[in-house]
């Protein structure tokens, strides 16, 4: 029976969070994507390349986060339980207001940075949300 309405309490979040979030990237979260995708190539790799699949996830996440700020799902599954068969990778933040601010932060940190930097990863989304006052950001990574 918990399953049951854990499923149902799901489905209908992912429903709300459709219906509330429209799925084309904003102005900041392309710029923040094409600041990655900046430099990706200046470290000699490839770009990566928008994926409307990955933001319907980053979206999802960008929505959790503001309840629970972790990689860690409300629930406490892991983030890449949100599609485990597209979402390798996750970078997060709160409080940043432009590409510039949240890209140069995860670029400081070294696991974010190996992220952005991983060579196997070929597809990204970002998406952005603000709740009482702060903007979060989920990015993130398929092959």
């Amino acid at each position: 029976m918990k399953n049951l309405i854990r499923t149902v309490a799901a489905a209908i979040g992912l429903i709300a969070a459709m219906t509330l979030t429209s799925f084309a990237q904003t102005n900041m979260e392309a710029e923040a994507l094409a600041k990655v995708n900046e430099i990706r190539l200046a470290n000699g790799l490839s770009e990566v390349k928008y994926s409307a699949s990955l933001e319907n996830t980053s979206v999802i996440r960008v929505n959790e986060i503001t309840e629970k700020f972790a990689h860690e799902r409300p629930d406490g599954s892991e983030f890449y339980t949100v599609d485990s068969s597209i979402m390798y990778g996750e970078n997060l933040a709160k409080g940043y207001n432009s590409a510039d601010e949240v890209v140069d932060a995860w670029m400081a940190s070294p696991s974010h940075r190996e992220n952005i930097l991983r060579s196997e990863y070929g597809t990204c989304a970002i998406s952005t949300t603000t709740k009482d006052g702060k903007t979060y950001w989920a990015q993130e990574f398929g092959v």
